[in-house]
């Protein structure tokens, strides 16, 4: 750490990626309570008549605003809006503050990253919401003074929720641009070693093409290399070919716990899905491609919790053998339409940008990646890294 900076390859770094940040967290953090939830829920039918001259006075504030205009200068868009905070407020004040809740507001988030719209325009905006809430506050519950304060303190830590998990919906949209961003580099790095590979082959037969024209004692054999090579044209697999060279990302130590709990965090979850991380033994790491292979497990992530809606998403790491690491993702949905054979099929001519993604990156660490079906019902790949040299932290 220097002047305050946190080194992203540094112990220190991986301690505060682990850290967890769902809304049991945030809650514990603000001291929101069961109590001040029932509370914030009981006020509900005294200010659910105050809704609508909230939502009004918010965008009244956003007339004054310029940025805001701009991002909402389409009528539509404000009606759509309008809607949508009136109905953020009732379920404010009746839904219960669990994990269900928290993935809904993953939507506010990416709504905002969509539009552009700059993060301290946010946190202004919820600081309007909270001095009309209070006002409201003091004047549905002005009979009673003591129990206004106590409903717009918990009314204030929900809010506070509120924010948190808008910025942290802001903050994971804004990541998986980048990181959308990164698979594009890491493809394309790909695609240029695939052609060089490609050309250099294809070069390799013309010239034992043009050499087997000569009649001499070793022509035969010059038919047989130029066999070889085009027999490996035929075959060939730019998943075996591609190896980290100099232009690669660095390979460094990580503890798969951190890895695989950073990746998880940029997954998004439907409604009713869940998700977790194993890591038998619990201390397992080692030097491997991180910034890849953590887009690898969130890529696999993200197609189950996709295709496999409502059901517990497992990231399972293990070290079979020495060397070796095995990183299982597996879901509890359908299964594969078809059979294994044949899905290993598609997907090895590069089906599906994910998957293919995914296949790179296992070759970047010598390894492989196995379809296969879990036995209680379901879909699973198998990431397998090789020469990986892990190690257990004592």
């Amino acid at each position: 750490m220097t002047d305050g900076i946190v080194d992203p390859a540094s112990p220190a770094a991986a301690r505060i990626e682990s850290i967890p940040h769902g809304v049991a967290a945030i809650r514990t953090a603000l001291g929101l309570g069961e109590d001040e939830e029932r509370r914030v829920h009981a006020a509900g039918r005294y200010l659910a008549g105050y809704v609508d001259g909230w939502v009004d006075a918010f965008y009244t504030r956003l007339l004054g605003n310029p940025t805001a205009m701009l991002l909402l200068s389409d009528d539509a868009r404000v009606i759509r809006l309008k809607r949508s905070l009136t109905a953020w407020f009732h379920e404010l004040f009746s839904l219960p503050y669990d994990e269900h809740y928290g993935r809904a507001r993953q939507a506010i988030g990416t709504a905002h990253v969509a539009i552009n719209m700059p993060v301290y325009l946010m946190v202004t905006a919820m600081g309007g919401i909270r001095r009309d809430v209070r006002r409201s506050i003091a004047e549905a519950y002005a009979h009673d003074p003591a129990e206004s304060e106590a409903v717009g303190r918990a009314v204030s830590l929900v809010l506070d929720l509120e924010l948190a998990l808008m910025l942290q919906a802001f903050r994971r949209e804004e990541r998986a641009l980048s990181r959308r961003q990164d698979r594009a580099v890491y493809a394309e790095r790909a695609a240029r070693r695939f052609s060089h590979l490609l050309i250099d082959r294809i070069n390799a037969a013309i010239c034992y093409a043009e050499l087997a024209d000569r009649d001499d004692d070793r022509r035969a054999e010059r038919l047989q290399k130029l066999k070889d090579v085009l027999q490996s044209l035929a075959r060939f697999d730019h998943r075996t070919q591609i190896q980290a060279g100099p232009d690669g990302p660095p390979a460094r130590r990580v503890r798969f716990a951190d890895l695989c709990a950073h990746a998880l965090d940029n997954v998004r979850l439907g409604f009713h899905t869940s998700a977790s991380v194993s890591v038998d033994p619990p201390d397992l790491e080692a030097d491997v491609y991180v910034e890849p292979l953590e887009l690898a497990v969130e890529e696999l992530a993200q197609n189950a919790a996709l295709h496999a809606p409502g059901s517990h998403i497992e990231i399972a790491v293990s070290a079979p053998e020495e060397d070796v690491i095995a990183i299982a993702v597996t879901d509890q949905g359908p299964g594969w339409n078809e059979g294994v054979e044949e899905i290993k099929d598609i997907y090895s001519r590069g089906t599906g940008l994910g998957l293919s993604f995914c296949e790179i990156v296992a070759e970047l660490h010598d390894g492989s990646i196995d379809l296969f079906r879990v036995e209680e019902g379901g879909a699973g790949v198998r990431l397998t890294l090789q020469g990986a040299r892990p190690d257990e932290v004592a």
